[in-house]
């Protein structure tokens, strides 16, 4: 059973005085392909936003139709985006860290609070707190969980029309027995991440 993100922790932060409070996430960091996309969103107090869940758990219709709703009321956005390459030249957590420092960066307005998802693996000058399945609990790090993945997936359909053969509208360039089996049909692509163990088995 999962749980209903809410404004718990959002709330306790306000009442020690901090306002712009930023929820954090990544997706794509266990993917074979493709790149790892972090956001950051500030919510309004209280924003109603029904139907929200960790993105993993909503179909792709609802996460476009959160997205754009997370969008239009969000006090502030931020993205950040690694490439493959970099990936492959810096390792998957350097990556994945520079893609939460990038996505701060870009917020439309200055956070004072950071909650992010995950395990802690990178400080900031701000104060942060990294919280276990936090997109399952909180609010504003839901909200950045369906903006990632929703920024992420669009960026693999347009490589599908690029790189037809590999199926990436579909898997999203994750490990699927679909996407195995085109890399054995006709290997790797520019956007695969060769540096990862599990897809060189298949190369």
């Amino acid at each position: 059973m999962f749980l209903k993100p809410s404004y718990k922790i959002e709330n306790q932060l306000r009442k020690r005085g901090y306002e712009n409070i930023a929820g954090l996430d990544e997706v794509g960091r266990g993917a074979w392909a493709g790149p790892v996309v972090a956001a950051a969103v500030i919510l309004p107090p209280k924003l109603r936003i029904k139907g929200i869940r960790d993105s993993k758990l909503l179909t792709p219709a609802k996460r476009e139709q959160l997205s754009i709703y997370i969008k239009k009321n969000a006090l502030g956005i931020g993205l950040g985006i690694t490439s493959e390459k970099i990936i492959d030249k810096q390792g998957i957590i350097p990556a994945t860290r520079m893609a939460f420092l990038q996505a701060i960066d870009n917020l439309s307005l200055e956070a004072d609070y950071l909650l992010t998802d995950g395990l802690k693996f990178f400080g900031h000058s701000l104060p942060i707190e990294f919280h276990t399945k936090g997109d399952q609990k909180i609010t504003s790090i839901a909200a950045a969980s369906i903006v990632a993945k929703v920024v992420r997936d669009n960026i693999l359909r347009d490589y599908h029309e690029k790189f037809p053969h590999y199926g990436f509208d579909r898997h999203k360039g994750y490990g699927t027995k679909h996407h195995k089996d085109n890399i054995l049909k006709h290997g790797t692509c520019n956007i695969h991440r060769l540096s990862f163990r599990p897809l060189m088995d298949y190369c």
